[in-house]
């Protein structure tokens, strides 16, 4: 089943209680097959259609550099939790995405999702745009993606 996620944007982390950070570096090889090395850990995952993980397993770090000079997409972010709320979390991108904070909020059911008011630093809802997901964002031409930053942002 998939999780119950709705994706926002904000354009600053000033004066919010979060958690040390997470460093993802995910590199997409195709469509379904993203290795990512996140703190000390090397991992390979294969993704559905959906973009949901069907599979996920530790690798060596030779297979992950190995792997990693087939990729046609790179995107590093540091994940935070959000200490006031546990189910939000946000990523901040480095590298050719930065610039973008995406703040995830997850819901454990409909309800207590269509009940959900946003908090006052968050932006406007990005959940369908193609800045809601690494792999939609992995495929942004750079020109692409300030435009469409600049959607949100404005």
């Amino acid at each position: 089943m998939r999780k119950l996620t709705k994706r926002f944007i904000t354009s600053s982390l000033d004066n919010l209680n979060l958690s040390m950070p997470i460093r993802y570096e995910r590199y997409y090889i195709s469509d379904t097959l993203r290795i990512q090395k996140k703190g000390n850990t090397y991992e390979k995952e294969i993704l559905n259609e959906n973009n949901t993980v069907t599979r996920k397993e530790n690798i060596s770090e030779s297979e992950f550099l190995s792997l990693k000079e087939n990729a046609y997409s790179k995107i590093i972010r540091d994940s935070y939790l959000y200490l006031d709320d546990k189910r939000v979390s946000i990523k901040k991108y480095l590298g050719d995405y930065q610039g973008l904070y995406r703040v995830e909020v997850t819901f454990t059911n409909k309800k207590e999702e269509n009940s959900y008011q946003k908090e006052t630093w968050m932006g406007q809802e990005i959940t369908k745009s193609p800045l809601a997901f690494d792999k939609d964002l992995s495929k942004l031409s750079k020109e692409e993606f300030k435009k469409e930053l600049k959607k949100y942002l404005e």
